[in-house]
């Protein structure tokens, strides 16, 4: 027996009771002020089947995410982010709170009938093909025969797989994985994407096609919640971004917001390394490196600029350029993280209340 012919035995087995893609629950039947994501108090501790003792993985995690909007959920490894999507995608049972997708609560089966979701971690059946597998994820996720082998040459071409459909999976790079990844994921064309870390494994061509099919979904107004290591995607991509820590969502905003709440800095470019003997008023404010054959001046002070320039020209030092600089998404990611570190005693007491509550 073929791969093929074993796949669509395993269709005809539950195509009775496959729903056909009209009895599918979308947007249409629910109200449209209600969020795309709506999480509330959100709380998952683990158990030790042996020694009993408990870890907190989520504590009281809130937030939402507007319909047609890319979102962001931001955290190092650890933080409570996998586990968040493995809550709002049925994986996983919250120990406490609610959440609740396009206004239906995550409980009901149905809030999963219009989601579409990359793992951070995808299994994929290696003795089909790239073809096979996505018509047999199209068809689990509603489509008809037809409509799933239409879909799936689409699909599989988007994403840079055309010419790799009849390829077993066994032979696919991870690169490639990745890419099938996605493309099952949108397949069946949902209306919300929740993706974990969808640039892994990726060359930066492949990255950059990711973050143009993104970009497609939203202007189909579907909407995107992803999570990623990889920051500067993260600060093209989302309107908002969620930075999670130890399980506690330390803050939700848009980049703006977050740069909004970092002091501005300058950047000037001198050419060569003039000696020259900086005066005591600029020790606190300046720090000096090399690059590419310049000296780089960062002047952590904007309002001394002019001042900074000026007596530059006055030491006949060669000012290549001045660029007004903003924290980039790391540097904010890093800020908050310390911040973090540094309340260590409210994070434990905050720990040791969903313990209590478990």
């Amino acid at each position: 027996m073929n791969t093929r012919s074993a796949s669509n035995q395993f269709l005809a087995v539950i195509e009775g009771e496959r729903p056909s893609p009209d009895r599918f629950p979308h947007a249409a039947g629910v109200p449209g002020e209600s969020p795309a994501i709506s999480v509330t108090d959100l709380t998952r501790v683990y158990r030790h089947p042996w020694t009993m003792r408990t870890s907190v993985a989520l504590a009281g995690v809130s937030f939402e995410v507007g319909r047609g909007e890319i979102f962001g959920y931001l955290g190092p490894n650890g933080a409570g982010k996998t586990t968040t999507i493995k809550i709002l995608t049925g994986l996983l049972k919250p120990t406490r709170g609610r959440a609740r997708l396009l206004g239906r609560d995550i409980q009901h089966v149905e809030s999963r009938r219009p989601l579409g979701f990359l793992p951070e971690q995808p299994y994929f059946y290696d003795y089909l093909n790239g073809r096979e597998y996505l018509e047999m994820v199209a068809r689990l996720s509603g489509l008809r025969a037809r409509e799933a082998s239409t879909a799936a040459l689409h699909w599989l071409g988007r994403v840079g797989l055309g010419d790799r459909a009849r390829l077993s999976l066994r032979k696919y790079s991870k690169g490639m994985l990745q890419r099938l990844g996605l493309a099952a994921a949108v397949v069946h064309s949902p209306e919300l994407l929740i993706l974990d870390e969808p640039m892994s494994g990726l060359d930066p061509f492949g990255r950059r096609d990711v973050r143009e099919l993104i970009l497609e979904q939203r202007e189909r107004g579907v909407t995107v919640m992803l999570s990623s290591h990889i920051l500067p995607d993260v600060e093209a991509l989302c309107d908002r971004v969620g930075i999670v820590l130890r399980g506690k969502l330390e803050r939700v905003a848009t980049v703006g917001e977050l740069v909004q709440d970092t002091a501005p800095r300058i950047e000037l470019r001198l050419a060569g390394e003039p000696s020259l003997t900086w005066p005591a008023r600029f020790a606190n404010v300046i720090t000096r490196n090399r690059s590419g054959g310049d000296t780089v001046v960062l002047l952590k002070e904007p309002s001394l600029q002019q001042e900074l320039l000026a007596w530059l020209v006055e030491q006949r030092a060669e000012v290549r350029s001045m660029t007004p600089l903003r924290a980039s998404l790391e540097e904010l990611f890093l800020a908050a993280a310390e911040r973090a570190a540094a309340s260590g005693p409210e994070a434990a007491s905050a720990a040791e209340e969903a313990r209590k509550t478990a």
